[in-house]
């Protein structure tokens, strides 16, 4: 989430794939996976805080702790 819009890894993230999945593909893109992630472990915010190495690491000790993730 740190890096440029025009960096590959985040165009990857951000990207809404077009036309049919083959099969055996999962059926929701990878920010959507994210995104109920951090609902499941009550983070509020997330995008923002990511982007502060201090929120990152705060975001990514709550999601340690939690099980099933």
């Amino acid at each position: 989430m740190r890096m440029d819009d025009r960096r590959t890894p985040t165009k990857i993230l951000e990207r809404k794939p077009t036309g049919t999945r083959i099969r055996g593909r999962s059926r929701k893109r990878r920010i959507v996976n994210i995104e109920e992630n951090a609902q499941i472990t009550g983070i509020k915010g997330w995008r923002k805080q990511c982007k502060e190495r201090a929120g990152w690491k705060r975001i990514t000790e709550k999601a340690e702790t939690h099980r099933g993730l």
